[in-house]
């Protein structure tokens, strides 16, 4: 109880202190409760609508879409862009007539679904291209969440259908207890697939659900479609045409908003595919002419795709497949006769039909040139592969010139050109680096009218308010009167018996009055007052100010008695002058009057001294609303170099050879020309507003000083603290309240403690040492004491006397502003100087990475060595490593092979030790594309991010062009080309200026970049959107660029991580071709990718990465044919209703009991079979024959047979990815 006495009486004790009023309390608590009443009000009045016609699109149109997507399929609607295939799915939404309602209760909802009849449309689920979830929920409160919007018409409650898989398609399992956010992007794909599939939808729409997976998890996410895709209708759209191959019972292409055709695979492969792609790998004898004769005669519509290298590449028409055994049969035959070292066989993609339908559109684009060239580049790196394989030289180590000099590179004239050195390169990096700087400044306009108008309102509010306030000045006089003191009233008593004088003079007394006058009733004066007083009470006081009593009786004698209330400071003289003035009326006449004044006597020169000394309102102001001002301005300057360091693209520009100096010192000197435009206008402010303490005397120009100076030292302040934020409206506000605190908590420390009262002037000149360290403090100090200054001045110095007075009161002023001592500047503008150079310092440090350097020397010589087991490994990578090690590194990459690295390794230590990166050993010579494979997790990004110097190498080595990732990194740096896995581009820059900006930065000669600019454009049908801000780009149009700015230049060595993500197919092989040009020019190429077609047109040669290690290396056709065994069967049966199927199993029979134990089924549906023959000595022509045999017998309407791929080949890896890393562990 005596606590909660106390507690009361502390909130009355608030409540008085406060002075709060009652209509105050009541407005505060009546607030929250009107805007409350508003939202229910709100809530009960707004009703859920159905819009079934609310989208329109005015630019597109889509046509002849069916209106009958079958039941149990997966459709798939491919194109090349996204605003089309989004057009088709809301048409596809469209045509069940869904709509969307709301429902206050799960048994409302219940109750429409069982009993409404609109409910049949409430059966689709969607997901999206860029997954909706919720970051800060656990994976079973989200799908208990969704589960509301695809509840199916069944009987069973929600709660039932709530369960998850409990095969684990997803793998949910290992995460279902935490939030999303430290779930990895593919798993938060997985979530949106299995949202959209949960709760029995009967419509399932998905926008490329499998984009960013690896491999493994594309193929476990296609299981699980074929296995949920039973009783439902399934849309997808996607750029992976092996995908839609394999997941699509039919497959619809659009082009120009239009559906051109549709059917299933085996349907437009025969359609618009141009057959089999035979490939024959050559010996050493080999006869070119007779094999090519022999293939004539067997199929004499054959063509030549490719002769290059050690390989032959024949294009076999589908019609001749009956043919194809007699063919194999005799080239198996003459096999050492002909010179033949192997041969296989692959069909037509769903990539080739993509593009020759896209060609049937429009007649613009260059099928052959798109297609053809990237498929000969692809056989021609298959022979150099093969040759690479068989040589016993060193792989990767040789040196390979002999390249063909057809097409050009996609920068080719620039790959040529002499490239700026030394001087004018870093001019011109300068310049590109300033450009981009001027370039975000003009582009966000609001930022900049921002950065000049914060500190200006400050100013002007501050010499406003400074206006205002009172100083100390000689008081004026004052003219006595009742006025001053409102609605009064003025007793006056005229005693009886009271003669015609008295009588006059109480008269007179009373006219020059305009209060209420009480004449009282001839009692004693003195007890009205005090009976009035005590029944009245406060309000008698109050009003009650002078009063007089006439008295006399004689008339030539009479007297007055003036009363006055001691409250009123005047009220004596007051009270006085009115008797005066009556009687002064009453001889001189009605229009005579006496004014009386108080003119106080001005102050001495010591109480002018002292009020000089204790305060100065107008600099202290200007100082304080300054530091809010450049608080907010000074923390603009961090806003471009967070975005850089969030999206990596200040990465990207180093990697592509910018020095630190021209990175920063071009954008200090941006920062302080922006910087000038305020201090310039706050110049004109003060001029406007008459300050003449930075008027006179040309003080101005110390004035700009001081702000100049005041930027020199908190622009690189800024840019050191950009490093702890990773976006750019964090680091705004969490700078501007830095910038705050740093000037505006020490300024006010220190002010209030040199109050002499206060004794503690000891205290104030310690901390003023020390807040030095801070920019805005020495800003505010230098404001407040260069105002001060210029007032002890003008003060002591007006006289004689005031010079004395200043003495004696210890005023001390400087007549040079820039004096170190008080109250002198200097030592601001010193502090200034020198935080600049400190801070640029600090910054080199941090770039260079000096402590980090200085550590991990530090930590190496007590770090114990760690044994470590070594994992048996094949035989290509034990080859590869020895003949690494036993080279010479600097010299070898300097000559043969641009890239080499030795025993690289990373581990990051951090909690528990994860070895991220185990001793890899590698060279990529010139000439030479290498594929870095894996899976999530398996360290190929963090292998890039060593070899570009974004992360640190814990062991091991790496050479580029001669110089090594840990003693040289910025020359490393100037010499390669780097794709980042997420795209590194300023949305403020056109593609066309970010192209140039990087060309600059390459050192191309300025005569060059715009055709070197043009060129890569070109090459990536990038010109349509050359002028185009990046923020519009699409996806893949943002992974094009990212491309081309690795590409522009032809630097030695080229990093591309995953370059082709999200582009269309005609792209993705312009892509190709940039990239085998670029190669061909004798630039050594590592990329890394999740799409093994593209591994298979571009790499010469590819490892495989399992828990930082290589399990397998070698070329592609090396690796199939080591790892891989059997071919993969597609057939097409004849199925009518009446035979129920009968041939169709007559021929799976067959299938089983021509290859038993060697076929495994993969898939089966209308009428289509997938079979995986595992068989390895099978050949090509006992294929042919047996299928050709029962072709007619069990209605076999077309059939398909290629060789193992690549991808099969990369999932055999898969079981090895967790077994060895917790092996490790």
């Amino acid at each position: 109880m005596a606590i909660l006495q106390q507690f009361g009486l502390l909130l009355w004790k608030n409540y008085l202190q406060q002075k709060r009023q009652i209509l105050v309390t009541l407005v505060e608590i009546l607030l929250p409760l009107l805007f409350s009443c508003i939202l229910i009000v709100l809530r009960q009045k707004v009703s859920f609508k159905d819009y079934p016609n609310a989208t329109i699109y005015e630019s597109y149109s889509v046509e002849t879409l069916p209106r009958d997507w079958r039941n149990l399929q997966l459709t798939y609607v491919p194109g090349n862009s996204s605003v089309v295939r989004q057009v088709a799915e809301d048409v596809q939404r469209s045509l069940f007539l869904s709509s969307v309602r709301g429902f206050e209760t799960e048994e409302q909802f219940e109750n429409f679904v069982r009993n409404d009849p609109q409910s049949r449309n409430v059966l689709a689920a969607v997901v999206f291209e860029h997954h909706f979830t919720h970051d800060d929920e656990p994976l079973p409160q989200q799908v208990s969440y969704h589960l509301r919007f695809t509840f199916s018409p069944r009987n069973a409650p929600i709660s039932e259908k709530s369960e998850l898989n409990p095969n684990n398609d997803l793998d949910w399992h290992t995460h279902s207890l935490f939030p999303l956010f430290q779930l990895p992007g593919p798993r938060e794909k997985k979530l949106s697939i299995g949202i959209a599939l949960i709760g029995d939808s009967k419509v399932v729409m998905l926008d490329e659900p499998t984009s960013g997976m690896d491999p493994s998890a594309r193929r476990a996410t296609w299981d699980l479609l074929q296995g949920e895709k039973r009783g439902r209708t399934i849309l997808l759209t996607t750029h992976f045409m092996d995908e839609a191959d394999l997941l699509g019972d039919r497959i619809a292409i659009m082009a120009g908003g239009e559906l051109q055709c549709c059917g299933s695979p085996l349907f437009l492969k025969n359609k618009y595919g141009a057959g089999y792609h035979m490939v024959i790998v050559k010996d050493a004898l080999c006869n070119v002419s007779e094999i090519t004769r022999l293939v004539h005669m067997y199929v004499p519509n054959a063509t030549l795709e490719s002769s290059a290298g050690a390989e032959l590449s024949y294009i076999l028409p589908k019609e001749s497949t009956s043919r194809f055994e007699l063919l194999f049969a005799e080239l198996e035959m003459n096999r050492e006769e002909l010179g033949i070292a192997s041969y296989g066989a692959s069909v037509t993609t769903m990539e080739e039909v993509f593009l020759r339908v896209g060609k049937l559109v429009d007649s613009s684009l260059d099928i052959q040139a798109i297609q053809l060239p990237a498929l000969q580049y692809q056989h021609e790196r298959r022979s150099h592969d093969w040759t690479m394989d068989d040589a016993s030289s060193i792989s990767g180590l040789t040196d390979v010139t002999d390249f063909t000099d057809s097409g050009t590179l996609i920068s080719e004239d620039c790959s040529n050109i002499k490239l700026n050195t030394g001087v004018r390169l870093h001019l011109q990096q300068f310049y590109a680096m300033f450009l981009k700087r001027a370039l975000y400044s003009w582009r966000n306009w609001k930022v900049m009218v921002a950065q000049f108008l914060v500190p200006l309102v400050f100013t002007v509010v501050a010499l406003f308010v400074a206006r205002t306030l009172p100083s100390h000045n000689d008081a004026p006089k004052l003219s006595l009167g009742l006025s001053r003191y409102g609605p009064t009233r003025v007793p006056v008593s005229l005693q009886s018996g009271a003669g015609p004088l008295a009588s006059a003079w109480a008269s007179a007394y009373g006219s020059q009055l305009s209060a209420q006058l009480a004449f009282v009733l001839p009692i004693d004066y003195t007890d009205y007052i005090l009976t009035q007083a005590d029944e009245e009470g406060g309000s008698f006081n109050e009003h009650c100010v002078v009063g007089a009593v006439f008295r006399g009786s004689s008339n030539h004698f009479a007297e007055a008695t003036a009363y006055f209330n001691n409250e009123g400071y005047h009220t004596p003289a007051t009270a006085l002058m009115l008797v005066d003035n009556a009687l002064f009326k009453l001889i001189a006449g009605p229009n005579a009057s006496i004014q009386a004044a108080n003119y106080p006597m001005p102050r001495n020169l010591s109480e002018c001294a002292q009020n000089q000394l204790s305060e100065s309102k107008t600099g202290f102001a200007i100082a304080i609303n300054l530091m809010y001002g450049m608080a907010s301005l000074s923390s603009t300057f961090a806003l471009l170099l967070v975005t850089e360091s969030s999206i990596k693209s200040k990465h990207v520009q180093q990697v592509s050879g910018v020095y630190l100096a021209n990175f920063w010192f071009s954008a200090l000197l941006w920062d302080l020309v922006n910087f000038l435009l305020p201090c310039l206008l706050m110049l004109v402010v003060f001029q406007a507003f008459g300050i003449s303490a930075f008027l006179e005397d040309n003080h101005l120009i110390d004035v700009l000083l001081l702000l100049l100076l005041y930027g020199w030292a908190v622009v690189p302040l800024m840019y050191l603290l950009s490093f702890l934020f990773s976006t750019a409206a964090t680091a705004y506000t969490r700078l501007t309240i830095f910038n705050m605190i740093s000037g505006t908590a020490t300024f006010l420390a220190v002010t209030i403690l040199t109050i002499p009262e206060l004794d503690l002037q000891h205290m104030s000149h310690l901390l003023d040492k020390v807040f030095l360290i801070f920019p805005n403090y020495c800003l505010g100090m230098s404001f407040s004491q260069f105002y001060q200054n210029y007032e002890y001045i003008s003060f002591c110095t007006s006289s004689f006397m005031t010079e004395i007075i200043c003495k004696q009161y210890n005023i001390t002023y400087q007549q040079n502003y820039f004096s170190m001592s008080e109250p002198g500047v200097g030592r601001f503008l010193v502090a200034f100087s020198v935080q600049g150079v400190v801070f640029i310092i600090l910054l080199f440090v941090i770039e260079l990475q000096c402590i980090h350097t200085l550590w991990r020397l530090l930590t190496s010589l007590f770090r114990r060595s760690k044994k470590v087991a070594l994992l048996p490994e094949d035989r290509d990578v034990a080859d590869e490593r020895k003949r690494v090690l036993e080279c010479q590194p600097i010299v070898e990459s300097m000559v043969g092979s641009p890239l080499i690295l030795q025993e690289l390794s990373k581990v990051y230590s951090s909690g528990e030790s994860l070895l991220a990166v185990d001793r890899l050993s590698l060279a990529v010579g010139k000439g030479e594309c290498f594929g870095l494979l894996g899976f999530n997790g398996a360290g190929k990004t963090t292998t890039f991010k060593m070899l570009t110097g974004d992360e640190s190498v814990t062991s091991g080595d790496a050479f580029i062009d001669g110089y090594s990732i840990r003693r040289d990194i910025k020359k490393v740096q100037q010499r390669i080309g780097y794709c980042p896995q997420f795209d590194a581009v300023l949305d403020h820059m056109t593609g066309r200026e970010t192209l140039s900006m990087y060309a600059r930065l390459r050192g191309i000669p300025e005569k060059y970049v715009s055709g070197c600019v043009e060129n890569v454009l070109r090459s990536l049908l990038l010109e349509p959107h050359a002028d185009k801000l990046v923020r519009s780009y699409s996806g893949g149009n943002k992974r094009k660029l990212s491309a081309g700015m690795a590409l522009i230049g032809g630097p030695p060595v080229i990093f591309l991580d995953e370059p082709s993500t999200g582009m269309d197919p005609v792209a993705r092989r312009l892509l190709w071709d940039a990239v085998t040009r670029t190669r061909e020019s004798g630039k050594a190429i590592i990329i890394t990718s999740h799409s093994m077609e593209e591994c298979e047109a571009l790499c010469t040669r590819l490892a495989v990465m399992v828990n930082g290690q290589f399990k397998c290396l070698g070329s592609p056709q090396h690796l199939k044919s080591k790892f891989g065994s059997g071919y993969t069967l597609l057939a097409k049966v004849h199925v009518e209703a009446e035979l129920e199927d009968s041939d169709l199993l007559l021929f799976k029979d067959f299938i089983e009991s021509t290859f038993p134990g060697q076929s495994l089924l993969k898939d089966e549906h209308q009428g289509m079979v997938h079979y995986h023959l595992t068989d390895k000595t099978l050949t090509w022509a006992q294929v042919f024959g047996t299928l050709e045999a029962a072709k007619e017998k069990y209605h076999i309407e077309d059939y398909c047979v290629s060789q193992i791929s690549l991808e099969q080949v990369f999932l055999s890896f898969a079981q090895f990815q967790h077994c060895t890393q917790s092996e490790r562990n």
